[in-house]
């Protein structure tokens, strides 16, 4: 029962006599996250007071630990505006599981039946896997050209990995089986998806490894795009190290007609590089400028990987 105790949140709420303490607290916290000078009301929205996806999740982290209220467990969760957060920590959440049943568990039979055939449709070439630790909490960061990828790491990487993916996968009740039991974490790219944050947090807390993509989203034209700070934060936030990954030679070539033909012969190398190691920063500036400093350095060292 204490295993799963540390991936179930509790059941948490503010009562009347505590929305004022609450109320200062929150906003406490955002002065802290906004830029110097702005000016935080309850009709401003988060965008507005130039906070991202990382920002919110600063901030869900904060009320946390000041006030015991779980965003991500809160219903109808929506976060756009200072008092949609007001709302939310006034409401409290229900107890649910960080780590949903089920997630991932037919990977790694899917790995060893799979697997061989990957590896030779890919012409898959594996450099480095030493340097992905043997046990213990571990990201990967990659480069992203095609959906081949997710394929390929779940083959190439020596542990089995959890990778997040968008929410534009999923979208019927099949696809949503699949790709949960494979071991993907639906995100929200239009929204600062708390709860794909927080299911990433669980697994890394638990000693599992992540795979994402700096990236975003695919780089159709074969140069990198520039790299989001999500797993400079997450690393930094857990103490995890960070695995640079080079991936080539998953891009979708043009075919005979013109179109996109995903079936001609591929050379696919995947190279894993020396771990960046990290430790867990608890001040919230500190870390996004740690997470700036980290991402920037995960970039070149990809590119050295991919050339």
């Amino acid at each position: 029962m204490e295993a799963q105790h540390d991936h179930v949140s509790g059941e948490v709420s503010t009562e009347p006599d505590q929305a004022s303490h609450a109320g200062t607290v929150v906003l406490s916290l955002l002065r802290e996250l906004c830029p110097v000078g702005t000016e935080v009301s309850e009709g401003k929205t988060l965008a507005e007071l130039g906070l991202d996806s990382l920002a919110c999740a600063d901030l869900a982290v904060g009320i946390e630990e000041h006030l015991g209220v779980r965003l991500p467990d809160v219903d109808d969760l929506e976060l756009e505006t200072v008092g949609h957060v007001l709302g939310a920590v006034e409401r409290g959440g229900q107890a649910r599981l960080r780590i949903a049943r089920g997630l991932g568990d037919i990977l790694s039979l899917v790995r060893v039946v799979g697997g061989p055939l990957i590896r030779s449709y890919a012409r898959l070439r594996v450099e480095g896997t030493e340097h992905v630790p043997g046990d213990g909490p571990a990201i990967i960061a990659a480069d992203h050209r095609s959906m081949f990828d997710v394929p390929v790491m779940a083959v190439a990487s020596p542990r089995q990995v959890y990778f997040m993916a968008k929410q534009e996968l999923y979208g019927d009740p099949v696809r949503n089986w699949v790709w949960h039991h494979l071991g993907g974490l639906p995100v929200r790219r239009q929204i600062s998806d708390l709860r794909a944050i927080d299911t990433a947090l669980a697994l890394l807390e638990r000693g599992d490894v992540v795979a994402l993509y700096p990236e975003g989203t695919r780089s159709r034209s074969g140069e990198m795009l520039p790299f989001l700070l999500g797993a400079g934060w997450l690393a930094l936030k857990t103490g995890s190290p960070i695995v640079p990954c080079g991936v080539v030679g998953t891009g979708v070539e043009p075919g005979w007609n013109g179109r996109s033909a995903p079936w001609i012969d591929k050379h696919v190398r995947v190279r894993f590089g020396t771990p960046i190691e990290t430790t867990p920063e608890p001040d919230a500036r500190r870390r996004r400028l740690r997470a700036e400093a980290l991402t920037h350095e995960l970039d070149g060292r990809i590119r050295e990987l991919m050339a």
